[in-house]
Formats: C-alpha cells, sequence, structure tokens
C-alpha cells in the first residue's frame, strides 16, 4: 500500500524491499511541497510523487490538478496513477516523463527552423484535445517550463492552473509574460486565452532560435495575431492555428535530399575562411540540416575558436572534425563543410570535385591582384561563389574584377549568436544556402 511508503518518502528514505516504492531522489523541496523521483518495486518503472501538506493554500490546486488528470488520454499528457495521504500531507503519484524542460534546452543551444514549428504543431495538437473534451478544458499556464521534450517530442505538464471552460471561479494562476490580458486582469476567460499563450510560447521560440527570413515574417504575423488584445482578433481555435502552421511549414522551403560536399577557401591567408566557414555550419545546422564542419587546412586556426563553440548556443551540437580524425574513416551520410584554409596552386583534386565552393576575399583595393589569383586558381570549380568579407559595401575596384552575381558581401558581425538577429547576415547566409543547392527559399 502506498500510505505504507509515505513518512518514509517524506524523510527523503529508501523504502523496504515489501512496499510499493523505492525513493531515487529528491527533485524538488519546498515549504510546504516535495517532489521525488521514485521506482516501482516490482514493475522496475520510474514514478514521480509529489506531496504536498494539507494546510498548504496550494492544496486544492494540486488535488485538482490530480482529478483533472486523472480523466485525461493522450500520448503527451503525464498519467495520474495514484492518490494518498497521510495526517500532514496529501500524495499523487504520476507518470515520469523523460528529458528537460524546453527553457533548459533554449539555454544550451539554438533551435532550428523544423524544431520550432514542429514543436508548435505538438503544443497545437494537445491544447486543441483539450479544448475538444466534452467539458473544454482550458490549460491557462503554457510556458517554457512547463514542456518537457524528449527525443524530439513534446509534453504538457503542471496541469495545476487549468479550469474547465464557464468554471473559472477563484483565482486562476499563471505566467504574466504568457497570460493573456483578460486572465490577469481578471477578464472573461476563454479557450482564446490558450492561443495567446500558443503565440507567446512561439514567440520566445523565434528569440531562441533561427529560421529563414521568409519563415520568420509569416512566423511573426502569426505571434501578432495569437497576441492580438482583443480575443476575438486572435485565431478562432487552435485548429485554425494549426492550419496556417502547416501552411508555413510546406511554404517554408524545401531541403535538397542528397548529402552535399561544401569547400570553403580564402583568397589569402587570414581572410577569415575559417569564421565564415563555421558561421554557415552553424546555419545550415539550425536550418535543421545535418552537418559536419570539417577542417582541411594545418593552420589549426579553429583549435583557437575552442572557447567560442563551448560558449557559443549557436554552435552547440554542431560536428567538429579534424582533417586527421577523417583520414580513412567514412565521413557521416550528411552536409560535410570543408575548410580547405587558403586557396594554393597545388590544391587537392578533391577541392574541385566539391558541389559548391565558397572563396572569401577582403574588400580593399590593393586586394585586387589576390583576387584575380583566386578567380584564376578556381576556374576549375563547378561551382563557386565569392564572398566579400567584413563589408556591406563592396569597393568599385574589387566589384570590377568579379563578374556581377559571382559574389556576395558579408557584414561584420562580433559573435555567432547575432547572426541569427541580424537581417542582412541573414538575408547572405539563405543565399548561400541557395546557392549551394542545400536549401529552396524560393518554394511558393
Amino acid at each position: 500500500m502506498i500510505h505504507m511508503v509515505l513518512d518514509s518518502l517524506r524523510k527523503g528514505g529508501r523504502t523496504a524491499e515489501t512496499v510499493k516504492y523505492s525513493i531515487v531522489s529528491q527533485l524538488a523541496c519546498h515549504s510546504d511541497c516535495k517532489v521525488w523521483l521514485a521506482e516501482h518495486n516490482s514493475l522496475k518503472v520510474k514514478r514521480i510523487i509529489k506531496g504536498i501538506l494539507k494546510k498548504s493554500r496550494f492544496h486544492d490546486r494540486l488535488i485538482k490538478e490530480a482529478h483533472l488528470l486523472k480523466n485525461l488520454n493522450h500520448p503527451n499528457i503525464p498519467k495520474i496513477y495514484d492518490l494518498d495521504e497521510d495526517d500532514e500531507y496529501t500524495f499523487i503519484i504520476e507518470e515520469y516523463i523523460e528529458g528537460g524542460s524546453l527553457k533548459s534546452l533554449c539555454g544550451k543551444r539554438l533551435l532550428s527552423e523544423k524544431e520550432i514549428i514542429h514543436f508548435m504543431l505538438q503544443f497545437s495538437n494537445i491544447i486543441s484535445y483539450l479544448h475538444s473534451l466534452p467539458k473544454s478544458l482550458l490549460y491557462l499556464d503554457i510556458k517554457p517550463e512547463n514542456i518537457i521534450i524528449h527525443n524530439g517530442s513534446c509534453f504538457l505538464i503542471d496541469f495545476g492552473s487549468a479550469a474547465e471552460e464557464g468554471d473559472e471561479t477563484g483565482p486562476i494562476f499563471g505566467t504574466l509574460l504568457y497570460s493573456a490580458p483578460e486572465q490577469s486582469e481578471g477578464g472573461h476567460i476563454s479557450k482564446a486565452a490558450d492561443i495567446y499563450s500558443l503565440g507567446r510560447l512561439l514567440e520566445y521560440m523565434l528569440a531562441n532560435g533561427s529560421v529563414s527570413k521568409k519563415t520568420e515574417k509569416a512566423l511573426k504575423a502569426v505571434v501578432g495575431r495569437c497576441t492580438s488584445r482583443l480575443p476575438v482578433r486572435r485565431f478562432g481555435s487552435v485548429g485554425q492555428l494549426t492550419v496556417r502552421l502547416k501552411e508555413i511549414d510546406r511554404q517554408a522551403g524545401s531541403f535538397s535530399k542528397k548529402p552535399l560536399k561544401i569547400t570553403f577557401a580564402g583568397a589569402v591567408p587570414n581572410a577569415g575562411t575559417t569564421y565564415i566557414a563555421l558561421l554557415f555550419s552553424a546555419y545550415v545546422k539550425c536550418m535543421g540540416r545535418a552537418c559536419v564542419y570539417l577542417e582541411m587546412n594545418t593552420s589549426e586556426a579553429w583549435y583557437a575558436m575552442t572557447a567560442l563553440k563551448n560558449n557559443d548556443r549557436a554552435l552547440a551540437g554542431l560536428e567538429i572534425l579534424s582533417r586527421k580524425f577523417s583520414e580513412n574513416r567514412d565521413l557521416p551520410d550528411c552536409d560535410v563543410i570543408y575548410d580547405y584554409g587558403t586557396l594554393k596552386e597545388d590544391m587537392a583534386g578533391e577541392f574541385y570535385e566539391a558541389d559548391f565552393t565558397f572563396i572569401v576575399t577582403g574588400n580593399r583595393c590593393w586586394e585586387q591582384d589576390e583576387i584575380k589569383r583566386s578567380r584564376a586558381l578556381s576556374r576549375r570549380c563547378k561551382n563557386k561563389l565569392f564572398l566579400i568579407n567584413l563589408t556591406q559595401n563592396v569597393d568599385d575596384t574589387i566589384a570590377s574584377v568579379l563578374e556581377p552575381g559571382s559574389y556576395l558581401a558579408v557584414p561584420y558581425i562580433a559573435k555567432t549568436s547575432d547572426i541569427f538577429k541580424d537581417t542582412e547576415v541573414k538575408s547572405v547566409l539563405d543565399e548561400m544556402m541557395v546557392r549551394a543547392g542545400c536549401y529552396d527559399l524560393r518554394t511558393s
């Protein structure tokens, strides 16, 4: 029986093998509430056990949450398994959901375009299920902390603020940043309040992710409609929001199906080749396309940037390989971004066999001879594009050396995380992906 273990659980001890649960760890401890991770001794599965003091002002809220959850049947909502109590505490035994919160994920790395849309569709599906119940259930506390991500799937936890539509008696708990105006101001609350919060959640993910300019514009319009101050101006239902998200997903662009080999080389040493190659690799990754960065030169410029990778969310999760590592090994079946350092006369034949090549140059008039030289050396490339680094306006002398349409200007950005905020840089990176053939942003 559950009540046999309650005293041991409350003290954080391990229970006897003759009872149902053994404590694994204490996850949270507050003045009137404790949460444990426990294991069912017979089934060998983990459970969450919440204990709340009966005298706590939040006691009724927790019991209400338990009674709401026991009637729900959705794969992305935790199940309630049992309820028990002793003289001081009420205990709820819930399904244990592995993973971390959306907030913690965004603190580690940037979300990709595909992830943002995929997550939003999952969130909308969960809320649509709640709204379609015989007695529509309003969740009323959508926020990054209440969403658990595990293996690409989203789970909604903490139903303490939920209420049946038309039965919002007493105070409605929520989070001000994500709550609809009518919710925080004590007005009439409807399904539109959850739609507002979904808009704020999308806004949060856009601020912590990377999407193409085209998709960003479309998703920001969705945010604007969801978060209208007047409920009647929001989407009429979560279903309508879902339809719009699916339209954006179809229109976002299409990936090339085959893995690509993309090479980078500089017209001169210290042209910024490694930095731009890394930016491009990070952007490809954040757009949802698998890739690795491979340093093919001996400059070891990458190693000087180790701190950058460790501290920058844009580069988090990007696989980086050295030439030595790749020798005599099969590379992953994905895009490979090769950084060859400086363009030389004795470039390996594999350099010219790439699907696309980027040549990085400077923008000073006295560098025109080096650019002419790099043009001659790169004639064997299948497809190529010159990148004029650290500028927004290409010098007329440099422009005269290159053919129209054969180059792009790359503005200076101090931090890699800013590439996803600067519209000019995003435009350049979008165009680079299009030219390289890995993404068709012009799909309508």
